[in-house]
């Protein structure tokens, strides 16, 4: 069944990808290219391990002894599936996908781009469950849609439209997850899907996904395929998806074993994002989305080859994967560090497979959990429906250590301070810890109170625009210091974080209080400023509070700017008293200062995250130290 939405010059098109695509469907054509980086013996070795025929996440729909008692997971998928029947399928758009390369905006396109190919998800899944036909016209509709994509990739990342153009593909993000989710589909649905369609989506996969990706093995695609060796997420979610898509589809067992013998090689680069304690340098936001499409690949490698190929074998791996507990402040609440939304936690789903996959025993009913609630993604949803009894692992810690009064990040300067049993303030501070999604924000924090966050560290951008990864970057007040609660000297703000080397003095942790000192000089670029040390105490008990001191060495006056961004409200108490009100949280600071202060409010909008920066202005006739008490109050 073609698309509506495939105009008919598209149909030669088409044609002509299954003539070029089609031998690559054979034993001979990989066999063409070499890789010296992906040794033959080793190949072999996996292939003896991978089963006679490809397989995806749980079983084919086929399968009506196991599905019948699935389908309980996917009502939802059900009732989303009638309705997207009962309307066209979105049509793709060449002028929202040009609208990046013409005025650098990003989420025209990709909204299009989920228009025209969401819908595969809820269809193939309501289909698997109710197993009568009625979604499988717009299943091959959709499928047909997808194979005549003129790219896979999203604008933001095709910015030469090579892709669009047909000039050369190449796999990022957004394809790596397409060609995972086409190829769970097909192998779902098995024989119900009609031969021409799956025929068109096998000659698209190879197209924009195992072509490209024989030819960066071989190490051809240097220039548009470098997610290979990086070191951040995209080096997971891409492996994850173009692994798992060859594994899920490719009939031929050599040619499975070249894709998983790369990601063997190469996805362990991802884990160097994570610092020897297990600190994630992108943030909680980036933690979830790179290490759930690590804890996949482990888990498809895992049972793809009868468990002689298990990425928990590496310690730190295990160590990166307890980071979603280990960050938190208070359950629910994490320090929005780097780009991660404010108010950023990981669902609930995730961490229940981490807890299972490690026995900690957080989640007594982590199956229900992990069932409960599925991905919008098809092979995830899958994966949580069938989850496999892959082997536990040590998680080399008790939960109650995971999650007990404190977690310290050396290598990073950070520390995460939570309340003794029963409270509900708590910080976390952070002398370093930049990574690729840095913001200028040496010495940032954040305080906890009850369910959110109340005061501090603003978070990270709603979306992007084409300056959030560009040479403009920190000209946004979002992302360099002046939105951070880091102070301002002279007028100065932060230099850029990943160009700084703050080191931590001093640390001091018991059971009653914990306290740190960072110095933080090297952020600033200042002839008069001699040195800056910033000292967080944070004390448990019935009366929790946090106290921030700023010492300042300074050759001559100087007028400090302390600043404190927040989502809620100001109410000013006394001269050297305010109050914030977010939410279910309230709390006064209180400084205390060698001169008066005067307060000053700045609204803060960049990419869509607004918050108010308040501003402590405080002049220094010389060298002095300003402290700043938090602490919580009732409403009032």
């Amino acid at each position: 069944m073609i698309s509506h939405s495939i105009r008919p010059e598209r149909l030669g098109f088409l044609a002509l990808i299954l003539m070029l695509a089609a031998p690559a469907f054979t034993s001979a054509q990989p066999a063409a290219l070499k890789y010296p980086e992906l040794p033959e013996a080793r190949r072999a070795a996996i292939a003896q391990m991978l089963p006679a025929q490809p397989a995806g996440f749980g079983v084919p729909c086929s399968d009506r002894a196991v599905w019948a008692s699935a389908a309980q997971y996917f009502q939802s998928s059900v009732e989303r599936a009638n309705t997207l029947i009962a309307s066209p399928l979105p049509p793709w758009d060449d002028q929202a996908y040009l609208r990046y390369s013409r005025d650098g905006d990003r989420n025209e396109g990709q909204a299009m781009l989920g228009r025209h190919n969401g819908q595969l998800t809820p269809l193939v899944l309501a289909e698997c469950s109710q197993w009568n036909g009625k979604y499988l016209p717009r299943i091959a509709e959709q499928l047909d849609a997808i194979s005549a994509e003129k790219s896979w990739t999203l604008p933001a990342h095709d910015p030469k439209l090579l892709n669009f153009s047909g000039t050369r593909y190449y796999v990022d993000l957004a394809a790596a997850a397409e060609a995972h989710t086409v190829a769970e589909a097909l192998y779902l649905l098995g024989d119900k899907i009609p031969a021409d369609t799956r025929q068109r989506a096998m000659a698209a996969l190879e197209l924009h996904v195992f072509g490209p990706m024989r030819r960066a093995y071989a190490g051809q695609e240097d220039t548009y395929i470098s997610w290979l060796t990086v070191k951040h997420n995209w080096n997971s979610v891409c492996h994850n998806g173009v692994t798992d898509a060859a594994l899920t589809i490719l009939p031929d067992r050599n040619d499975r074993a070249l894709f998983a013998a790369a990601a063997e090689k190469w996805v362990p680069n991802y884990l160097d994002s994570f610092s020897d304690s297990g600190y994630d340098n992108e943030g909680i936001g980036y933690w979830v989305y790179g290490f759930s499409n690590y804890n996949e690949l482990r888990e498809h490698l895992w049972y793809s080859t009868g468990g002689k190929i298990d990425l928990y074998n590496d310690p730190h791996a295990r160590k990166s994967a307890l980071f979603g507990f280990q960050f938190a402040m208070l359950p629910g609440v994490y320090a929005d560090f780097g780009d991660a939304h404010f108010t950023y936690k990981p669902d609930q789903t995730f961490l229940a497979v981490i807890d299972r996959t490690f026995g900690l025993g957080v989640y007594p009913n982590d199956l229900d959990i992990i069932r409960g609630e599925h991905s919008e993604a098809l092979p995830a949803a899958v994966y949580a429906a069938f989850p496999n009894k892959s082997q536990r692992h040590d998680p080399g810690a008790t939960a109650a250590d995971l999650l007990g009064l404190r977690a310290w990040y050396p290598e990073n300067g950070i520390l995460v301070d939570r309340p003794a049993p029963g409270g509900d303030l708590a910080v976390t501070i952070k002398a370093g810890g930049n990574g690729n999604h840095s913001h200028n924000d040496v010495g940032s924090y954040s305080i906890a109170l009850n369910s959110t966050q109340i005061v501090g560290d603003p978070g990270g951008p709603s979306f992007y625009i084409a300056d959030t990864f560009s040479p403009r970057r920190y000209t946004y007040r979002l992302l360099n210091s002046f939105g951070h609660p880091v102070p301002q000297i002279d007028g100065k703000l932060q230099l850029e974080a990943t160009t700084v080397h703050p080191t931590v003095v001093s640390t001091n942790f018991a059971p009653q209080a914990d306290s740190i000192v960072m110095d933080i000089t090297s952020a600033y670029d200042d002839s008069n400023l001699k040195k800056v040390l910033r000292t967080m105490k944070y004390a448990r008990g019935v009366d929790s509070s946090v106290e921030i001191a700023d010492s300042f060495s300074i050759a001559g006056p100087a007028e400090i700017v302390e600043s404190f961004p927040i989502h809620g409200t100001l109410k000013q108490i006394d001269p050297k008293t305010f109050q914030i009100d977010y939410q279910d949280a309230h709390i006064q600071i209180s400084i205390d200062a060698p001169a008066a202060f005067t307060l000053t409010q700045d609204k803060v909008d960049d990419m869509g995250n607004p918050f108010t920066r308040i501003g402590a202005k405080i002049h220094l006739a010389t060298s002095g130290k300003v402290v700043m008490h938090f602490k919580k109050v009732a409403a009032n």
